[in-house]
């Protein structure tokens, strides 16, 4: 099972993320720290990238493909959970090609929710993991949460900006090809985690 998370930020993808992982035996795969291990493993994509990088160039499309398809190709689980990947049209075309059976979860919430919930949201700056309003404490770790700096509602808008206008034309893409599962992200975390196993079968 091949599942690629598409959401709109604030939805609560993370929280479920960690709960499929921890009770349905799922590798978590999420785009940028597949960036961070590709720089710290002096691979040959690494002395390509470090190129790039050192000369203060733009990371361009052709190496982040090149980044996509060496993630795909190292996972052995074969319950995957893809986040990040797949945001515009030519991300599309790596995952239909290295993964055609993959399969949409769309946490599906509104904009304006969205935007309460990431004014309102704290963060583990060691983990990376977010947390709803309210939750001061890591409840795993014991670490103090912080308010992210960039969820303030000049940047929030922008981002809500960029979800809109390229990644839901992929959606709508890939609804047409019956690979997407809606999930009503307004609901406790627990009614989410209940209705993504009904949909998947878990």
């Amino acid at each position: 099972m091949k599942l690629v998370f598409t959401w709109i930020q604030g939805c609560g993808k993370w929280t479920q993320a960690r709960f499929l992982v921890e009770n349905h035996g799922f590798t978590l795969v999420e785009m940028g720290w597949e960036f961070r291990k590709i720089i710290a493993s002096w691979s040959n994509l690494w002395l390509q990238l470090k190129e790039i990088l050192d000369s203060w160039a733009q990371v361009n499309a052709e190496m982040w493909i090149a980044v996509m398809e060496e993630a795909i190709a190292r996972q052995t689980n074969e319950k995957i959970i893809f986040d990040a990947f797949v945001r515009n049209d030519w991300n599309k075309v790596i995952f239909d090609r290295e993964l055609p059976e993959y399969q949409v979860i769309f946490f599906n919430l509104s904009e304006e929710k969205a935007k309460q919930r990431l004014l309102g949201r704290m963060f583990n700056s060691t983990t990376g993991e977010t947390f709803p309003y309210g939750t001061k404490i890591d409840p795993k770790t014991g670490e103090k949460l912080i308010h992210r700096s960039d969820d303030n509602e000049e940047s929030i808008l922008k981002r809500i900006e960029e979800y809109t206008t390229k990644t839901l034309p992929i959606l709508e893409l890939q609804k047409k090809e019956w690979r997407v599962l809606e999930i009503n992200a307004d609901q406790s975390v627990e009614e989410v985690a209940k209705e993504i196993e009904e949909k998947l079968g878990l």
